[in-house]
């Protein structure tokens, strides 16, 4: 006699079925991605050279014409019509450096420069470029360099941009020599200016960094 076939077998659990002695893990959602770093310097010492700080904006962008001639009339070391007469020049940041110097005036010889600090200044920074702000205890060290010609004068006043005028000033070498009537270039703005921050100029840095943008811009004296 024949037997009836035996049943299928049962199908197998779905994938979603779990028996009671897995481990079950309960799924989460992936992490968001961690936010940017902030832009801002840290006061404290670092280990390692940190990159360069960003430079500020406009820093870099061409000068309208009309705007420049304009500043040059209200930054003239001399009155209009009054003859020109040499001055020194009180430098504290990226013109401390002799080469940049001379590639900014297209100077034919590397020019000499001279240790000095003025009074009644201090330093406060704006992005990557130092600026002075009027301060009666303060003191700033820096180089003055005699300007013999108004036309220096007109590119040294371009290069520094209308974000910084020119005042009178006393500089004092390292002999005790005292130079009267220097001038130096200041802050154009607000003194409490929220573009300022407290800081100092690191020359060695923005040779590192950034002095190869101006010099390589400039073509070399014949």
């Amino acid at each position: 006699m024949d037997h009836a076939p035996p049943p299928p077998p049962p199908p197998p659990p779905p994938p979603s079925s779990r028996r009671e002695d897995e481990i079950s893990i309960p799924s989460t959602a992936m992490p968001p991605p961690p936010p940017p770093p902030h832009l801002f310097k840290s006061s404290r010492p670092a280990s390692i050279v940190p990159p360069p700080p960003p430079v500020p904006s406009g820093a870099f962008e061409p000068i309208n014409k009309a705007h420049y001639w304009q500043f040059l009339k209200d930054t003239k070391a001399n009155m209009p019509g009054e003859p020109f007469q040499p001055f020194y020049m009180f430098f504290y940041g990226s013109l401390m450096d002799p080469e940049l110097l001379q590639a900014i005036l297209d100077l034919p010889e590397l020019p000499t420069t001279r240790p000095a600090t003025i009074s009644g200044f201090r330093i406060k920074m704006w992005g990557i470029y130092p600026t002075l702000i009027p301060c009666h205890s303060g003191s700033v060290t820096g180089t003055v360099w005699k300007v013999t010609s108004e036309a220096h004068f007109d590119r040294l006043a371009a290069y520094e941009t209308a974000a910084y005028r020119w005042d009178e000033c006393g500089a004092v070498l390292e002999g005790g020599e005292v130079l009267r009537n220097c001038r130096t270039f200041c802050w154009a703005g607000e003194p409490d200016s929220k573009e300022l921050e407290d800081g100092s100029f690191d020359l060695e840095r923005y040779q590192k960094y950034f002095k190869s943008s101006v010099t390589r811009r400039r073509s070399p004296v014949p």
